[in-house]
């Protein structure tokens, strides 16, 4: 005898309502068992995201799903531009919380969620026990969860740890850029980072539109756009971004 229904949530646990056609086969005080067939998938925003649309809400259940099938994973988290645009981003950016780091993991998940979706993705896993110490001592981490849809309910911390050797280490790449010429995009990456790290040791708010926003005022639109898109700039304009990423490196030692 088998039969299929919801779970309710009763006054003081949660029950299983038996259909009426067998209540003279079961009855109080039987062994009955309940498998879960197919499980039903919750959106949980962070407080500052506003709701997306049904497509978007559909690509995140299917990827939520997917990863679900992964022990190793305990919770899925969808963060970056895939969030904020509506269709001006490159990949999904997917953050998986692990209990136990393995090194195919990132690309046993890329694999599968590319042959079912059709998609692109950025994979990210971080074990749990780390994840605790980088959303409170990592500008970067902050900023990435500053907006995200989780497949768990999590509540990010307000506690700050101020880690300055992880700190000089964020700022070994913009520092890099004050000799060594590379891509638009690096200084684009670069100036971002630099702000958000500003930002974390003055203790203000942490929010990807803030942070693009202020660095759009400080080079202008126009030099905003070309090296977000990774487009050629002339010498002029690399003096000009190394001089800020100087004074920005200045100042966040002296913060620390």
């Amino acid at each position: 005898m088998q039969f299929r229904s919801c779970v309710s949530k009763g006054s003081r646990f949660n029950q299983v309502y038996i259909p009426k056609s067998m209540e003279k086969t079961i009855e109080p005080g039987d062994l009955v068992e309940v498998r879960l067939l197919k499980k039903r998938f919750r959106l949980f925003y962070s407080k500052n995201l506003q709701k997306l649309t049904e497509f978007k809400e559909s690509i995140i259940k299917r990827i939520f799903s997917i990863t679900g099938e992964f022990e190793n994973v305990e919770t899925t988290f969808i963060v970056g531009s895939f969030l904020a645009e509506k269709i001006d981003y490159n990949d999904i950016d997917v953050v998986l919380l692990v209990s136990k780091k393995s090194e195919s993991l990132e690309k046993e998940v890329y694999s599968q969620l590319v042959n079912e979706l059709n998609l692109k993705f950025h994979i990210l896993a971080i074990e749990k026990q780390r994840f605790g110490h980088l959303i409170e001592a990592c500008p970067l981490t902050r900023v990435m969860f500053s907006s995200f849809i989780s497949s768990k309910e999590t509540a990010i911390p307000e506690k700050r740890v101020i880690d300055k050797n992880h700190i000089k280490f964020l700022l070994m790449m913009p520092s890099d850029l004050l000799e060594i010429k590379l891509s638009s995009r690096a200084f684009y990456d670069s100036l971002r980072r630099l702000i958000t790290i500003e930002k974390f040791l003055d203790n203000q708010a942490l929010d990807v539109k803030i942070i693009n926003s202020e660095l759009n005022k400080l080079i202008g639109d126009k030099l905003f756009q070309r090296i977000k898109n990774n487009e050629e700039i002339e010498q002029k304009s690399i003096d000009d971004l190394r001089k800020i990423i100087k004074d920005k490196i200045g100042k966040i030692y002296r913060l620390l």
